[in-house]
């Protein structure tokens, strides 16, 4: 499974809003979240939003998982929202995620479907106590998303 490691040194502040959604229909309910955005002009305030003095590779929209990355609940939140160190928008809140290390892997959905069976037990790795996120990327770029995945070394 291809992948790379971040290490993000710094804290990581995000803007946006969060929705919560039922695990077992997360695949399902995320993308309708996205399409809902679109839709009432919310994604185009985050895009607008975004790489505003950039810090690191996360400078685009985002979706940010739950409290930690080993989703248990029947429901977790789904925060969605851009890095952004200005005043929080009226509507808006943040949500700040201390430094981490992350694996890094192309396709989020494909990511979500291999990492806790395949990637996860033979890495090397164990996972943070901190949200997974998905990170998509600006047009033109090669892929068009990713997962975050929070790390600790065994």
């Amino acid at each position: 499974m291809e992948y790379r490691i971040e290490k993000i040194d710094f804290e990581l502040r995000f803007v946006g809003k969060r929705q919560c959604v039922k695990t077992s229909r997360a695949f399902k309910e995320i993308p309708a979240l996205w399409r809902k955005s679109n839709k009432d002009g919310f994604m185009q305030t985050l895009i607008d939003m975004s790489w505003i003095n950039p810090k690191c590779k996360l400078e685009s929209l985002v979706g940010i998982c739950g409290k930690e990355a080993a989703i248990m609940d029947e429901e977790f939140d789904y925060f969605m929202g851009v890095r952004y160190d200005s005043e929080v928008p009226n509507g808006m809140e943040e949500l700040i995620i201390p430094p981490c290390a992350y694996a890094v892997f192309p396709n989020v959905v494909d990511a979500w479907k291999r990492l806790y069976s395949e990637w996860l037990p033979a890495s090397g790795y164990e996972l943070a106590n901190q949200p997974c996120i998905e990170h998509f990327l600006r047009p033109g770029n090669k892929i068009k998303h990713e997962l975050w995945v929070p790390i600790v070394e065994k």
